[in-house]
């Protein structure tokens, strides 16, 4: 496993979505990374690049395996743990493994991070609140999680807090908002973008299509990674990670449109829930984000969508008819 005296952070899941923006940018500050996965969501090819320059060491393993969850930890002073199965659709299918990996995958980084002295930032999610009335939604609104997977949240949450409360664990919660940008492999936008790629003079939207959400993008959210262990009191508070501005489905299609010059696309709404479990509005308060952290969302909708779309256009092919 190498000189462990030279590993600083671990990063669960970070062979991810998110988990390689979050390397990149421990990289780029100088610290020494080791990333823990089992890869069965996650690729190596997000992080290749930094296994092959020695950069980042990969331990491949399982959140639910505490022995090797306590022996990737050592010599960390610090722990991303983004590591879940985050799919609420999936959730629905089987909440056993959301039990096992997202309560239990938790609880073992807490234990390690208890044993080898180490702060631990947790990725929550936007679906703590379920179907709020409070709306923008701050931190302290009830929580009443709608899916198999934010009760899942919720819970390791609520382990967060009581091992800094009762241990002396540092941690800090980050509630995120859905998240997109390059990289992505899932959500809206992707979604969307191959529907289109299928055929671009026709788009049917999953639910009634006035689903509204609030979409972040992902160099924003990683500022927040960032920013929290050094900003945040570390004693089990939760954050919201969001713009602060919610859109439609079809606002967000309308979009797309415009940007990738596609006109005339025939563009309606299948009808009925999105999936089992899913929440239709969701835009957080982030005043708190802002006070405490000192974090804020510079990237606005318009200008994220583009360079996420560039990246589709790079990685998945053109839409024909498009820019």
């Amino acid at each position: 496993m190498g000189k462990v005296t030279d590993v600083r952070v671990m990063v669960t899941g970070g062979a991810g979505f998110i988990g390689p923006h979050v390397v990149d940018r421990l990289i780029k500050r100088g610290d020494v990374v080791r990333v823990f996965d089992n890869l069965s969501t996650g690729s190596l090819s997000n992080i290749a690049r930094y296994i092959s320059t020695g950069a980042v060491e990969l331990v491949r393993g399982d959140v639910r395996d505490l022995a090797a969850v306590k022996s990737a930890a050592d010599g960390c002073e610090l722990i991303y743990h983004l590591a879940a199965q985050s799919s609420v659709p999936k959730s629905s299918e089987d909440p056993r493994i959301d039990m096992e990996v997202n309560i239990g995958g938790t609880h073992s980084v807490l234990m390690a991070a208890r044993e080898k002295g180490a702060k631990v930032v947790f990725a929550s999610s936007s679906v703590v609140y379920g179907r709020t009335d409070k709306v923008p939604t701050p931190e302290d609104a009830p929580l009443s999680p709608y899916s198999f997977y934010g009760i899942s949240k919720m819970a390791a949450e609520n382990y967060c807090r009581a091992y800094s409360e009762l241990f002396g664990v540092p941690t800090v919660i980050l509630r995120l908002f859905n998240i997109y940008g390059p990289g992505t492999d899932k959500g809206l936008m992707i979604d969307l973008y191959r529907k289109l790629m299928r055929d671009p003079g026709r788009l049917e939207v999953l639910g009634s299509g006035n689903q509204k959400k609030d979409y972040l993008y992902i160099d924003d959210a990683v500022d927040a990674f960032m920013m929290a262990p050094e900003k945040a009191p570390c004693r089990g508070e939760a954050y919201n990670i969001g713009l602060g501005e919610s859109y439609t489905v079809f606002e967000v299609a309308e979009m797309m449109f415009r940007t990738l010059g596609l006109h005339n696309v025939q563009l309606s709404a299948k009808g009925g829930a999105s999936w089992l479990g899913d929440v239709e509005l969701t835009q957080p308060s982030v005043i708190k984000a802002e006070l405490e952290l000192g974090w804020k969302a510079k990237v606005g909708i318009q200008e994220g969508l583009e360079a996420t779309l560039n990246w589709f256009q790079e990685t998945l092919g053109r839409v024909e008819g498009g820019r």
